[in-house]
């Protein structure tokens, strides 16, 4: 009778063993695509003079967050936090809005999330024409904790009124900080679940331990219902990003350098709708960068170097 249930107990176990084994590949094979595939990708893009190395291609079946967003009154919401003043007046401009607080700030805004907000009438623009330079003064770690402190205050400061339900894992981080003539500039950036949005950039200026100035592309908005969804395969958009290289960068030869989940900014129907659509971002050396709706496969902007 002890021999038989030793046997039947590893039987048991033996069956377990299988079943759980079997119940592994089933769920990898289902969020992964074969192996082979990334060796038949690199290939195929070999053929077309694209070189390509096989450990940043992911062969997992990823899923996206989509989140469905309404702006409302943001100009005007947006400014009075900025500013912790009431608008004055406003102004149409062309392709935007301009407004005027009681504290002598002005607000400026245009398309596609684009701002600029100004206390005194200084502008960093032209200090920095088109981007910081190399020579400008770097700081202390101190220093920049105080200054990241200022700027990440102030411009989560701009979306305090939309927010709900934090079911939107928001994180504005400081890409690096300058110094020049007493003011301090830095340089900002934002991520949604540690997925960072791009074109979304805001440059601060720091004048007497307050940000006087701001300008940059930047959504301010924390609201947004979601839903999860299935992104295209990566092995899809590479194929569509072999049709957009230029013959004659084909023809000298391209590397992709690197492949990266990242947000953008979506408007549809009325422009106060949009989402933050999951994009897949694609990195030559020579080629310039492609970056492309991960749902649909829809490419949304293209920089050629």
């Amino acid at each position: 009778h002890r021999n038989l249930t030793i046997l039947l107990s590893c039987l048991l176990a033996a069956v377990c063993i299988f079943l759980a084994v079997n119940l592994f590949t089933l769920l990898y094979n289902t969020s992964h695509l074969p192996e082979e595939t990334i060796e038949n990708i690199v290939s195929i893009l070999a053929d077309s003079n694209i070189r390509i190395a096989p450990d940043i291609i992911s062969a997992r079946r990823e899923h996206g967050t989509v989140y469905v967003c309404n702006s409302g009154d943001y100009n005007r919401t947006v400014a009075q936090l900025l500013g912790k003043s009431t608008v004055t007046s406003a102004y149409i401009i062309p392709d935007g809005e301009i407004l005027f607080l009681s504290n002598g700030a002005r607000c400026t805004f245009g398309e596609n999330f684009s701002f600029h907000y100004n206390v005194n009438g200084d502008s960093a623009e032209d200090v920095f024409a088109p981007s910081p330079s190399a020579s400008f003064t770097q700081i202390s770690e101190e220093k920049k904790k105080e200054i990241t402190g200022i700027v990440v205050d102030f411009l989560d400061s701009g979306s305090r009124e939309f927010e709900s339900g934090g079911n939107m894992n928001i994180v504005t981080g400081v890409e690096n900080i300058w110094e020049n003539g007493g003011a301090y500039y830095a340089l900002c950036s934002r991520t949604i679940d540690g997925i960072a949005v791009t074109e979304n950039y805001a440059l601060c200026t720091v004048t007497g331990g307050k940000v006087t100035e701001a300008f940059g592309s930047w959504s301010f908005l924390t609201l947004g219902e979601s839903y999860t969804a299935q992104l295209s395969d990566i092995f899809n958009i590479l194929f569509h990003v072999r049709k957009e290289i230029p013959a004659e960068a084909l023809a000298a030869g391209v590397a992709i350098e690197s492949i990266n989940l990242c947000y953008s900014l979506y408007f549809y129907g009325e422009e106060e709708d949009f989402c933050l659509i999951p994009c897949w971002q694609i990195v030559t050396d020579s080629a310039g960068e492609y970056i492309y709706n991960a749902i649909d496969s829809t490419l949304y902007t293209k920089s050629q170097s």
